[in-house]
């Protein structure tokens, strides 16, 4: 088949919608499937050898654009993939839907989380994909999801009351390999950080406007707050602990300044942007992984999924979708409460007994429940029914 893949953002940019987009088409590619994908111009290029990608030029605002091209630019693809949310494609997707543009095409969309406005740009074209929205979706042959938890709460909830039988879940999976960590970079890392007998903390995640959500302030409050826990408990050989915060973007400063204010500089690391193939040994490092997102923006969690692929208990928020990543391998707080994460953090730090019993659920969940190999098999099942 012939199938397109629609996305604002792609990789090497950081951020979970183009990770999830490039790992289907990828595996989809490596099945005989013709993969192209569509997205804004970006510095950044990839060079992929089994599929294509379309770079479009247009006016664009953040990870918004408006894409007039998608009336023709889609008219041969047996399969047409939005990832959803995307400014200025989605409107129109559903005009050349509607006006029978694509007769010969399928169309799934794959929602990943609820459009938010973050500027003027997007609020305006906000106005427009209200209006059309459940129009939109109406006319889909199928919506996916990482998580109907996330879509029951969503602001779709009506439509998926309304039209259940579109939907599916399909669970994201971890490309982390713990197999191929290797001690002697592990111990090389601990000397660059500064890592002597520390707990490990870590944060994965992007530091820009577009991820604002992902809760960085509210976990640089927590470290602040944790000895002052610790005295209030009368905690006695407590482990010393630190914050390793991997990711870049124009936040980075404002976050910087305020482990600066914090008089936190010796216990919390900003790594910058790293490779890839380096993201393992942070993982196989730490102690514990968190994402203490604020807001709904924040759908899923692959990071905790990653971590959890090395037996890492996860702290995560309590948000629809987050909620269901944590499972049984970790502990939830409330979203944007420092004190609680604080607390939560101390709790898995200390009970040992709980500690094991969240790692040992960790591997196991990945093995069974999150699983590339099994997302695409139930992904291919979807474009072969419709």
């Amino acid at each position: 088949m012939k199938i397109a893949h629609i996305v604002c953002r792609f990789p090497p940019y950081s951020g979970g919608m183009g990770v999830v987009t490039y790992e289907q088409v990828k595996r989809l590619a490596e099945t005989g499937h013709q993969m192209t994908v569509f997205t804004l111009n970006q510095k950044e290029k990839l060079e992929p050898d089994n599929f294509k990608i379309k770079y479009i030029k247009t006016l664009r605002f953040g990870n918004a654009g408006i894409c007039p091209s998608f009336l023709w630019r889609l008219r041969n693809f047996d399969i047409i993939q939005l990832h959803y949310p995307f400014y200025g494609a989605q409107e129109f997707i559903w005009l050349a839907k509607k006006f029978k543009l694509l007769k010969s095409s399928k169309l799934i969309i794959w929602y990943h989380m609820d459009a938010t406005a973050r500027n003027l740009f997007h609020k305006i074209l906000q106005l427009s994909s209200w209006s059309i929205q459940k129009h939109l979706l109406k006319l889909t042959d199928k919506i996916c999801s990482a998580s109907l938890d996330y879509v029951k709460n969503s602001k779709i909830k009506e439509i998926f009351k309304k039209y259940n039988e579109k939907f599916v879940e399909i669970p994201f999976g971890s490309n982390q390999h713990p197999e191929e960590v290797e001690q002697s970079q592990v111990d090389e890392l601990k000397n660059k950080l500064h890592i002597k007998s520390e707990k490990i903390i870590l944060f994965v995640g992007g530091l820009d406007s577009a991820h604002y959500f992902k809760g960085v302030p509210i976990l640089i409050d927590a470290m602040k707050k944790i000895p002052k826990l610790r005295d209030k408990l009368g905690v006695r050989d407590h482990p010393n602990i630190k914050l390793v915060i991997v990711g870049d973007g124009n936040l980075r400063n404002d976050y910087e300044r305020q482990v600066a204010g914090s008089n936190l500089q010796n216990q919390v690391v900003f790594t910058g942007r790293i490779k890839f193939d380096e993201l393992k040994n942070y993982y196989a490092l730490c102690d514990i992984t968190v994402l203490p997102a604020t807001t709904s923006a924040e759908a899923f969690g692959l990071v905790l999924i990653e971590a959890k692929t090395y037996g890492k208990p996860v702290i995560g928020s309590d948000l629809p979708g987050v909620r269901d990543v944590v499972g049984q391998s970790g502990l939830i707080v409330k979203p944007g409460d420092s004190n609680d994460l604080a607390e939560k953090i101390e709790k898995i730090l200390t009970d040992k007994s709980l500690y094991n019993n969240f790692s040992q659920s960790a591997i196991q969940e990945v093995k069974e429940k999150y699983n590339w190999d099994k997302h695409i098999k139930k992904l291919l099942e979807i474009y072969n029914t419709i």
